[in-house]
């Protein structure tokens, strides 16, 4: 509060009133204060504000010069919390009006609502309240709010948001090791968007992300998107939630359909990126992608639920070092068609003559065991060229297909799977599988199908002239 401010050393002195829960400047001699008695809970009894660093240094010259600075802030929890607008991608339903004061004697505007005040001290070490700035001076700082006409004292924090974050990653990971890399995030499902989000805490600098499909109330039981989201574009949605846990990645969002006619665009987004995620739902989408990764000699790692979430499974495609996901389908066709479907939209999409297709999403903890192992590996292929404590795992994670059951689904192949207690010899539920593969010589995306059908038929290639490489209209 404004008492605290403008009170005088060696003239007045701070008091606790536990009758008005506020602190108050007394003046020296006036009264003789009574002895406080401060419970634990009227330790904690002022609001926060969450002041950016970074936003004081890059507004430094104009505080300087004018002594005053508007800002705005986030109003959270009835006045318990305040963070400035520039801090994240979330915004609270109610934005007040603050200012930044610079030294005693400066007025802020009629209705400011939140008044940060300046003041320049010898020391800033160790203190959350005191801003270094980039001239070198220190100046801590004491905030109130006004309600009612009257001032209430709120204690002001500085967040340096970037450094804080990398010393939390740089226990496993570089600080900035990550930051360089660019990941496609392709159908931004609860999987796919739950992967980027978690790479973002990683570090990771760049995303690119597309779905065309928009946040609905049926999504948010599982979605990282909530309920104040609904309507907007998944693509829209998952930038935010990027940029509220990594401020500084460059996000570019894509709401297209994922089909053949969009298949240039698709293919200049691959070529850009580091590794691909592809969490769509469906086969052809699937294939879409892993035609396009392959001929950019890109890395995708494919990843999905079950039908009702009993289980799920991770493909990883290196190009021309492991099975595609062509390979796969036609390897494993049953393990390839059992997907979860989330929409009906999604399910007229796919229409498999073979099978029916219903609407059956699992519950947010079946799918985020997936969703997990999608992300960590992807975060090893990320990692491949880096010296870190992660490369490990390299060895532990060398198959190209890993598969997961969170039960035993009856009429199911796994429907006789044991209890996880019961077997450490058989494979049960509740447990990753890595399993291996061959690549399929004759496949047409990976493999030298025209050769191998031509052995086949005793075909000499030579004999038969150029092959076209697409049919003509004659």
């Amino acid at each position: 509060m404004k008492a605290i401010a403008e009170r005088k050393p060696g003239r007045t002195k701070l008091v606790y009133d536990k009758t008005r829960r506020t602190i108050v400047a007394v003046a020296e001699g006036a009264q003789t204060p009574r002895a406080l008695n401060i419970t634990a809970d009227d330790a904690d009894m002022f609001a926060v504000v969450t002041l950016s660093s970074r936003w004081f240094r890059e507004q430094w010259h104009q505080i300087t010069r004018d002594r005053m600075v508007s800002s705005l802030f986030n109003f959270w929890d009835e006045g318990d919390a305040f963070t400035q607008c520039c801090l994240g991608a979330q915004a609270s339903s109610s934005i007040i009006q603050g200012a930044v004061l610079l030294g005693h004697g400066t007025t802020p505007p009629d209705g400011t609502q939140l008044c940060v005040l300046l003041s320049p001290v010898e020391d800033s070490r160790s203190d959350p309240s005191t801003f270094t700035a980039p001239d070198g001076s220190a100046h801590r700082a004491v905030a109130w709010r006004t309600v009612n006409n009257a001032d209430e004292a709120v204690t002001a924090v500085f967040a340096d948001v970037q450094p804080e974050l990398a010393t939390r990653r740089s226990c496993i990971l570089e600080t900035t090791v990550l930051s360089d890399k660019s990941v496609l995030c392709i159908g931004l499902g609860t999987g796919g968007a739950h992967a980027a989000i978690e790479l973002a805490k990683c570090g990771v600098g760049r995303f690119t992300l597309v779905d065309q499909d928009r946040l609905s109330v049926g999504n948010v039981a599982r979605h990282p998107g909530g309920i104040s989201q609904v309507g907007r574009f998944k693509v829209n949605v998952v930038r935010d939630l990027i940029h509220e846990k990594n401020p500084d990645a460059q996000v570019l969002t894509y709401p297209i359909k994922l089909t053949y006619e969009n298949r240039e665009t698709l293919k200049q987004l691959i070529a850009q990126a580091s590794v691909v995620i592809c969490g769509t739902d469906n086969r052809p989408s699937k294939l879409l992608v892993n035609q396009l990764c392959v001929e950019a000699n890109v890395v995708a790692v494919y990843g999905g639920a079950f039908r009702r979430a009993y289980g799920g499974q991770i493909l990883r495609v290196r190009p021309k070092r492991s099975p595609c996901h062509e390979c796969f389908v036609a390897a494993m066709p049953e393990e390839a068609s059992d997907v979860e479907v989330s929409s009906a939209s999604d399910a007229n999409d796919i229409a498999y003559s073979d099978q029916p297709v219903a609407v059956e999403p699992g519950l947010s903890l079946d799918v985020l065991p997936i969703a997990n192992m999608l992300t960590k590996l992807a975060l090893l292929e990320l990692l491949a060229d880096k010296p870190t404590s992660l490369s490990v795992l390299n060895r532990d994670f060398d198959a190209p297909w890993y598969l997961w059951l969170n039960r035993p689904e009856p009429g199911t192949q796994y429907a006789n799977w044991p209890p996880l207690s019961e077997s450490s010899d058989e494979m049960t539920i509740n447990r990753w599988y890595g399993i291996y593969f061959e690549r399929d010589a004759a496949c047409p995306v990976c493999g030298d199908f025209i050769s191998t059908i031509a052995a086949s038929y005793g075909l000499d290639l030579a004999s038969l002239g150029t092959l076209p490489s697409s049919p003509t209209k004659d």
